[in-house]
């Protein structure tokens, strides 16, 4: 239950006047959320600037889209849908790992359009024959918390190379770059400590608009070409092309899938508590359905995978807005951005680096998010052991010499040189089978 008195309800209608404020804010966090991940990861998988900006407008038209899908016929709340920090950082390890799979970035791309859209598929099937609670149960607080940890262990190595500028093409450092990153960096964490209210839920985004601006003082910036892909731009289907399989980048996807089903759970228990509803099994079901399909159409159309932002939990706390009239006025406004081809050009110029020195501050959250999952275990030896082993073979794993795996068939050698899947192994064997403890369910209150 909210500690404050909501100023509107779930029910309720805003005023107009209220409504386009309330609107307007909400489409300032969903830009805020929406930009940074999608140009970091567009340009770490190769895209040009053209088809960074076209990844943009598809990003924009689908958290739109499955907003309103989900504000509407899923869970009912006002929850921004739009990119997941896990996808991410698993688009951007997979990256890593290709050259020593044979990969390249082209082939990379269409594996992961196939991974999204079987998971998302997988994801709508057990939702629909009511399995996904019996699932949640694999994905323990023990569980949640390693892969956290080891996700982003495994991403730093990227966001330090982006940091510093360091690539195939330069490989020193590029002063300029590290300057704008820390810069960036530095201007979020500011904002995000010494501030409060409406300016600190959107520091990420004042942050790399004041990293973009010194970036252009520094030289640093491409021209815009707002024109590039036209006026208005319909999303186009398998952008990146025709989806291909691999088995490796399929089981790293449906992992991902399966475990923000959990973190689902928690975005819509917090929301329910705050505006003051009821948060039942068949909404989670609706809600689940729909985020399995968010994955599946991210696939069709070539982006990154969606999930509920936890952050409008303290959007709704902020403004004691629970009401969907402002939610949906801003996905619609989300949905126009996507459809202009001008909008996506020109947050497509952001520079690497800029991108970075937010993603850092962003995956350093993360942590926290981890230790929130080990908070909810009481330590002993068992749960020491699976914690250290798990983190000693998936950390392990990440550090070996690129090529360990290469005489191997191909499945094996993406599946044993991914360290983040080597820990969850490790992980999962040890919690349900080597050293399983009774009533380990991850939300109880659904598994009744």
């Amino acid at each position: 239950m909210s500690e404050q008195k909501l100023k509107y309800g779930l029910e309720d209608k805003v005023p107009a006047g209220e409504n386009l404020i309330y609107g307007f804010q909400q489409i300032v966090l969903f830009v805020a959320s929406a930009v940074v991940m999608p140009v970091v990861v567009g340009y770490a998988l190769g895209l040009s600037q053209d088809e960074v900006a076209a990844t943009l407008q598809r990003t924009f038209v689908l958290c739109g889209v499955m907003t309103i899908l989900q504000v509407r016929w899923g869970h009912r709340f006002p929850i921004q849908d739009g990119p997941a920090g896990l996808w991410s950082a698993l688009f951007l390890l997979m990256v890593t790992a290709a050259p020593s799979l044979n990969m390249s970035l082209a082939e990379l791309r269409t594996n992961l359009e196939m991974g999204m859209l079987l998971s998302g598929l997988m994801v709508m099937i057990l939702s629909a024959a009511g399995l996904v609670r019996y699932l949640a149960k694999l994905f323990t607080p023990l569980i949640n918390g390693l892969l956290i940890l080891l996700m982003v262990l495994q991403i730093s190595s990227s966001i330090m190379k982006g940091m510093l500028g360091v690539g195939e093409s330069q490989p020193h450092i590029d002063g300029k770059a590290l300057l704008t990153a820390v810069f960036t960096m530095v201007v979020i964490l500011v904002i995000n400590q010494f501030t409060r209210g409406f300016l600190q839920s959107i520091a990420t985004f004042v942050g790399m608009v004041a990293g973009w601006i010194f970036a252009a003082l520094l030289g640093m910036t491409e021209k815009a070409d707002l024109w590039g892909n036209g006026l208005i731009t319909l999303p186009k289907l398998f952008a990146w092309g025709t989806p291909t399989f691999d088995a490796g980048v399929v089981v790293t996807c449906l992992i991902s899938a399966f475990v923000l089903i959990s973190m689902v759970f928690a975005s819509i228990s917090g929301m329910a508590a705050m505006a003051e509803s009821d948060a039942g099994e068949q909404r989670m079901r609706r809600s689940i359905f729909f985020h399995g399909m968010s994955a599946s159409m991210t696939g069709l159309f070539s982006s990154i995978a969606f999930m509920p932002f936890v952050s409008s939990i303290g959007v709704v706390e902020m403004t004691g807005v629970a009401a969907r009239g402002p939610m949906y006025l801003a996905a619609a406004g989300m949905i126009v951005m996507g459809l202009v081809g001008p909008f996506g050009a020109l947050f497509a110029t952001i520079p690497a680096g800029v991108g970075n020195g937010a993603l850092i501050i962003i995956f350093a959250l993360c942590i926290g998010q981890a230790l929130r999952e080990f908070g909810k275990v009481s330590f002993g030896s068992r749960e020491n052991l699976i914690v250290g082993l798990s983190m000693i073979i998936g950390t392990g794993t990440m550090l070996l010499p690129e090529g360990t795996f290469t005489n191997l068939p191909t499945v094996a050698a993406c599946l044993l040189s991914n360290g983040l899947i080597m820990g969850m192994a490790a992980a999962f064997l040890l919690e349900h089978l080597v050293l399983p403890k009774k009533e380990t369910g991850v939300i109880t209150k659904y598994n009744r």
